[in-house]
């Protein structure tokens, strides 16, 4: 039998107690009955009602503590469930997060591979229109030369072609009576054929004894030992107020005057700051009206800055744009 049809057969049972104790009582009032047959069938028809309600009423508290029980049990399915949404939900972010992560890493790996190919396409850029620059000063400056001995190279620490195209040209048009080199060597072989040309006097003046004489050996196995003096000048203390430089032996410069070109690659960057700032303070008094001042190396910061304290200190000087692979600077005093 169903739990349906028994929970309805109870209802009707205290019904019918409830029915049967009314009519007890109707029949008790219009004296239909007498009070030793209503008491007692009264108590009876109470008591089993009381007793329907009481297992009624167990069978509610049961009904209750099983409802109660299902209730707990559906809270729990309802917190597993929110744990494993929540876990779900933890991991899709983890993986979002992760992905996210992974893709921005990655757009950065690429953005950084861009940059250096970038930069490397730049360099080769450079390198080729240097090489190009190189080659073209080359040919124009062998074009003029007719030289008695292999020419000494203009890579690494000797002057580049496109820096001694344009004191050639000067040479050419100016023809300078005495050229000043601070520094020696392939320099000094290419503007010696061209100062040979001109009638000028080449003066370089060298610090190190052992370079001295590999400068005079190389001048002289192309017969310009007439044109190019090389003077070994070493470096000694110059001061200007409260600095001090080493800078060349100043007796190696006493006899200089009418310079019409001073070439300033030289001293060394490792014998102090601004190496090379006391040559044009020294030689400027000993320069002809009509004078050019190149400095090389003028890519380099120290260079850089002698540059710019010559610009500061000598306005009488025009100063031109840096030209070059290396960095060039031409300061000009015009006669007019």
């Amino acid at each position: 039998m169903s739990l349906k049809v028994l929970r309805s057969r109870k209802h009707m049972a205290v019904a019918l107690y409830g029915t049967a104790a009314s009519a007890l009582v109707l029949a008790y009032g219009f004296e239909v009955v007498g009070e030793r047959f209503f008491v007692p069938a009264f108590s009876a028809v109470s008591v089993s009602a009381g007793l329907l309600v009481f297992l009624r009423m167990d069978s509610l508290l049961r009904d209750c503590l099983r409802n109660t029980e299902r209730t707990r049990r559906v809270r729990g399915e309802l917190r597993h469930v929110r744990r494993r949404l929540d876990s779900l939900e933890r991991a899709e972010e983890s993986r979002h997060h992760g992905q996210v992560k992974a893709a921005a890493a990655s757009q950065a790996r690429m953005e950084r591979e861009f940059t250096l190919v970038d930069r490397k396409f730049r360099a080769l850029e450079r390198t080729v229109r240097d090489t190009y620059a190189q080659t073209e000063a080359f040919v124009d400056l062998r074009a003029l030369i007719s030289p008695r001995a292999p020419l000494p190279p203009l890579v690494n620490w000797a002057a580049s072609a496109d820096a001694l195209r344009p004191m050639i040209e000067w040479i050419l048009r100016t023809e300078p009576k005495v050229i000043v080199e601070c520094g020696s060597g392939s320099s000094s072989v290419w503007m010696g054929y061209v100062a040979e040309r001109t009638g000028s006097t080449i003066i370089a003046l060298e610090h190190d004894p052992h370079y001295a004489e590999l400068s005079r050996a190389l001048v002289e196995a192309h017969g310009l030992s007439d044109v190019v003096d090389v003077r070994l000048a070493q470096l000694r203390e110059w001061r200007n107020g409260e600095e001090s430089w080493q800078w060349y032996a100043l007796d190696a410069v006493e006899d200089l005057a009418e310079i019409g070109l001073l070439f300033v690659d030289g001293p060394p960057g490792a014998t102090g700051p601004l190496a090379r700032y006391p040559a044009l303070p020294i030689l400027l008094p000993r320069c002809a009206d009509q004078v050019a001042v190149f400095l090389d190396d003028t890519r380099r910061e120290e260079e850089s800055a002698v540059s710019d304290r010559w610009a500061a200190e000598f306005p009488g000087l025009v100063r031109s744009d840096n030209r070059g692979n290396k960095g060039l600077d031409m300061f000009v005093r015009s006669s007019g």
